[in-house]
């Protein structure tokens, strides 16, 4: 899984959590569901949104292709052995 959520846009999801949160004391319990939530996603640094609308914070990305040669490292011809 690949991080989608950049520095700053994981500030202001903590920051919004935090304010969400404390004040579901007046709005009831689901506005405290939606708070948490927020606050999970800020903290695995990866939204579940975001993913499905391939969209992205952070400023480098990388994905490493999977390996389908079955091998580690690339074949780059013959093997000389050393004597």
């Amino acid at each position: 899984m690949l991080s989608n959520i950049g520095k700053i846009d994981r500030l202001i999801r903590t920051a919004a959590s935090f304010l969400i949160a404390f004040g579901s004391i007046y709005w009831g319990v689901l506005w405290a569901i939606l708070g948490l939530v927020i606050l999970l996603t800020a903290i695995i640094s990866w939204c579940p949104i975001y993913a499905l609308l391939q969209l992205s914070s952070t400023k480098y990305q990388e994905e490493i292709p999977p390996d389908t040669s079955g091998e580690h490292e690339p074949h780059r011809g013959p093997r000389r052995l050393l004597k």
